[in-house]
């Protein structure tokens, strides 16, 4: 990413949790004789609010020293619009409530504990921060993450639109002792499920509920991907036999849950976004139009001369090029599927030819991701060909039965010629 000042900047604080507990018990004297029993979670509660001090006052007088400093309690909806720069001082749910009011406007996400907290979405401490900001952020990048957008019809015929989710849709019976129960529809199937509860998730999923899921068919995806995974946990079933296709899978179009309990419906595991979802009320569920924009930085391997593979696009009329050259096995892969997606942007745009010609080695996930690309345009009802698959990239397809699922052409002209065809128009 090239140099970039940003001009209006404003750093929301998280409270911490002594001072929060200090705000419930009054005073000191109070709080210590609250937690005589077990004075060694004090001391390790009082350690952390110092370090997170100490951060605070590290972004103030020497990172950011002319931006805003608000708690979040003091930021609002309208509050992102005004600002170039929002950075998330705190946690990981701090960091979803804060992405959840930014708009358009670029998030960073700054640990403001990391002696004790892992912050699996925050990218910075106080002192990379620091580091990133007197270099202009010439070492890091834009991600553009999925979000998730859900819309509750109520039975009494009123509508709610949730904010949007960065990590996760969490809905589950309301008494934790019994079983969530609903009827979920995507595409043309629909089942009733019992389950401990329903999991929609982006690929910034991060919580440890997503973690104790278990088997999962699919591994952790990037943040950017066009689609999302639902499922369902410790699913109930009267006998071996019983066999569910929305019990775990990859969603690519809306997903409508309709409620057999009185649950809720959480968001990004936040008390402060939790809705009812009584009986017979239905939530729809799909990716956002909008994207959450996060600032990086660069790691190691992610400059374009460090990956294994290079990337060429050329466009002629309305069909994309695209030619990957290398070897798809490691590194950022996810960059080929955005720049791929990116390129077929458009309705002028509605044909990809990818150029294996080139390619000297492609993995299982690599083709996954591939397939992931064409099923995304085959929504759009747009057509895409391989061209140059050399013998040994072609046994890889075969491998895994992905044979048939593609269209394979010798060059470009060969597949040009048949998005000409009039059965293909």
């Amino acid at each position: 990413m090239s140099s970039i000042k940003y001009k209006k900047i404003v750093v929301v604080f998280k409270r911490t949790k002594y001072e929060l507990d200090l705000e419930t018990y009054g005073s000191i004297q109070a709080y210590k004789e609250v937690t005589k029993q077990n004075p060694d979670v004090f001391q390790r509660t009082f350690e952390s609010h110092e370090r997170q001090i100490r951060s605070r006052e590290y972004l103030k007088n020497h990172v950011f020293p002319k931006a805003d400093f608000v708690f979040r309690e003091h930021f609002d909806p309208d509050s992102g619009a005004n600002y170039d720069l929002v950075v998330a001082h705190g946690g990981d749910n701090h960091f979803t409530y804060v992405a959840h009011l930014v708009g358009n406007t670029h998030l960073i996400g700054c640990n403001s504990d990391p002696n004790s907290s892992v912050g699996a979405l925050l990218s910075f401490t106080a002192e990379e921060l620091g580091e990133a900001v007197r270099q202009n952020f010439k070492h890091t990048k834009l991600e553009s993450w999925s979000l998730l957008d859900t819309e509750i019809l109520y039975p009494n015929g009123t509508k709610l639109r949730t904010v949007p989710a960065v990590c996760e849709l969490s809905i589950r019976n309301n008494s934790p002792d019994l079983t969530s129960r609903f009827w979920i529809s995507y595409m043309d199937q629909k089942e009733e499920q019992k389950c401990s509860g329903l999991l929609v998730y982006t690929g910034a999923g991060s919580t440890g509920w997503i973690s104790s899921c278990f088997p999962k068919k699919f591994p952790p995806f990037s943040k950017h991907e066009p689609f999302f995974h639902v499922y369902s946990r410790e699913i109930r079933v009267k006998s071996q036999e019983t066999e569910f296709s929305l019990a775990d899978f990859r969603a690519l179009d809306q997903v409508e849950v309709i409620s057999e309990m009185n649950g809720g419906l959480a968001v990004d595991s936040l008390t402060e976004r939790h809705y009812p979802f009584p009986p017979y009320a239905k939530a729809v569920i799909r990716l956002s139009p909008e994207k959450l924009f996060v600032l990086v930085p660069l790691k190691r391997g992610e400059s374009m001369q460090d990956l294994p593979y290079e990337i060429e696009q050329k466009r002629i009329n309305g069909t994309v090029i695209v030619q990957i050259k290398g070897r798809m096995e490691s590194g950022p892969l996810d960059r080929i599927t955005q720049t791929i997606l990116d390129e077929m942007v458009g309705p002028d745009r509605k044909h990809l030819i990818l150029d294996f010609s080139e390619l000297r080695y492609i993995s299982s996930l690599g083709i996954r991701m591939i397939l992931d690309v064409k099923m995304n345009l085959q929504k759009r009802n747009k057509e895409m060909a391989l061209v140059g698959v050399t013998s040994s990239i072609l046994q890889v397809f075969h491998l895994l039965g992905l044979s048939n699922a593609f269209q394979f052409y010798s060059d470009r002209e060969d597949a040009l010629k048949s998005f000409e065809e009039p059965s293909k128009s």
